[in-house]
């Protein structure tokens, strides 16, 4: 039976801090681990009715953000990517295993750090990802340039995972 639209929604939500760390992982650019996200992200949704349970899709993302992630970099460096396939499959087991971990204490850490942003990063942060604004269209509904609302959110993700680490090894 395919998965829903609303359980992959859900999913990617809950799973979206650590999504996008396995992709930049791999890319190491926040900007192209955001865009292959959102690839991903679509992508899920188009081929939804191919994914049989919420345990497939998990696999099913992780794989599509792998494969997604290595054409981005051969597409953008015209070279063969930095790490070779058994390393990534490493990592994909590591991966595999932190999945398994419960996420409750990662996301009350990460509603205490949201809680700490200011109130323009917030409204970044809730326009971007309450709302679901692309880049552009979040730079025109604040008035900034489109570079100028991309380095602030760098900024609020690397700022907010400081502070969602933080508070996970002082609650350990």
């Amino acid at each position: 039976m395919a998965v829903h639209e609303d359980m992959i929604v859900r999913l990617l939500m809950r799973q979206r801090v650590q999504l996008l760390s396995y992709i930049d992982a791999i890319v190491r650019d926040d900007h192209m681990a955001e865009d292959v996200f959102q690839d991903v992200c679509a992508l899920a949704v188009t081929k939804r009715d191919e994914i049989e349970s919420e345990a497939h899709l998990m696999k099913w993302i992780r794989q599509a953000a792998r494969y997604r992630a290595s054409y981005a970099m051969r597409k953008r460096f015209n070279q063969p990517m930095l790490f070779d396939g058994a390393l990534l499959d490493d990592l994909d087991a590591l991966w595999a295993e932190h999945d398994q971990k419960p996420t409750e204490a990662i996301t009350e850490a990460l509603r205490s750090c949201l809680a700490k942003l200011s109130p323009y990063a917030r409204q970044l942060v809730n326009l971007r990802y309450a709302r679901g604004l692309s880049g552009t269209t979040l730079a025109e509904a604040v008035g900034r340039q489109l570079n100028t609302v991309y380095v602030a959110l760098t900024r609020i993700h690397r700022n907010l995972g400081q502070c969602i680490r933080k508070t996970l090894e002082h609650d350990a």
